[in-house]
Protein backbone atom coordinates (compact mmCIF):
# COMPACT_ATOMS: atom_id res chain seq x y z
CA UNK A 1 0.00 0.00 0.00
CA UNK A 2 1.22 3.51 -0.70
CA UNK A 3 2.43 5.74 2.13
CA UNK A 4 -0.28 8.37 1.59
CA UNK A 5 -3.02 5.72 1.73
CA UNK A 6 -1.69 4.30 5.00
CA UNK A 7 -1.46 7.74 6.60
CA UNK A 8 -4.98 8.60 5.41
CA UNK A 9 -6.38 5.39 6.88
CA UNK A 10 -4.69 6.08 10.21
CA UNK A 11 -6.01 9.66 10.31
CA UNK A 12 -9.47 8.63 9.12
CA UNK A 13 -10.08 5.85 11.59
CA UNK A 14 -10.25 8.15 14.60
CA UNK A 15 -13.43 9.87 13.44
CA UNK A 16 -15.06 6.50 12.81
CA UNK A 17 -13.84 4.97 16.06
CA UNK A 18 -14.73 7.99 18.23
CA UNK A 19 -18.32 6.76 18.51
CA UNK A 20 -17.38 3.13 19.11
CA UNK A 21 -18.46 2.39 22.68
CA UNK A 22 -18.10 -1.38 22.38
CA UNK A 23 -15.80 -3.10 24.87
CA UNK A 24 -14.36 -6.59 24.99
CA UNK A 25 -14.75 -8.89 28.00
CA UNK A 26 -11.79 -7.18 29.71
CA UNK A 27 -13.28 -3.71 29.22
CA UNK A 28 -10.89 -2.64 26.44
CA UNK A 29 -12.24 -0.71 23.47
CA UNK A 30 -13.01 -2.80 20.40
CA UNK A 31 -11.30 -0.05 18.39
CA UNK A 32 -7.94 -1.62 19.22
CA UNK A 33 -8.80 -4.47 16.86
CA UNK A 34 -8.53 -1.97 14.00
CA UNK A 35 -4.81 -2.07 13.00
CA UNK A 36 -4.83 1.56 11.83
CA UNK A 37 -6.33 2.73 15.12
CA UNK A 38 -3.74 0.69 16.99
CA UNK A 39 -0.89 2.33 15.07
CA UNK A 40 -2.38 5.79 15.57
CA UNK A 41 -2.69 5.27 19.31
CA UNK A 42 0.87 3.97 19.53
CA UNK A 43 2.30 6.88 17.54
CA UNK A 44 0.19 9.77 18.85
CA UNK A 45 2.78 12.20 17.46
CA UNK A 46 1.74 11.86 13.82
CA UNK A 47 4.99 13.43 12.63
CA UNK A 48 6.77 10.22 13.64
CA UNK A 49 4.64 8.31 11.15
CA UNK A 50 5.13 10.91 8.44
CA UNK A 51 8.90 10.52 8.75
CA UNK A 52 8.68 6.77 8.07
CA UNK A 53 9.10 5.42 4.58
CA UNK A 54 6.52 3.29 2.78
CA UNK A 55 8.22 -0.01 3.69
CA UNK A 56 8.32 0.87 7.39
CA UNK A 57 4.66 1.86 7.39
CA UNK A 58 3.65 -1.32 5.56
CA UNK A 59 5.57 -3.35 8.13
CA UNK A 60 3.76 -1.52 10.95
CA UNK A 61 0.41 -2.25 9.33
CA UNK A 62 1.35 -5.91 8.95
CA UNK A 63 2.40 -6.13 12.61
CA UNK A 64 -0.69 -4.28 13.86
CA UNK A 65 -2.93 -6.49 11.73
CA UNK A 66 -1.32 -9.59 13.22
CA UNK A 67 -1.60 -8.19 16.76
CA UNK A 68 -5.24 -7.28 16.24
CA UNK A 69 -6.04 -10.83 15.15
CA UNK A 70 -3.85 -12.47 17.81
CA UNK A 71 -5.48 -10.58 20.67
CA UNK A 72 -9.01 -11.02 19.35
Amino acid sequence: MEKADILDRIKGCFNKEADNKERNSMGVSESYYNPYYLIGKCFEDFTELEKMNETELNNLVRLADFASEAFY
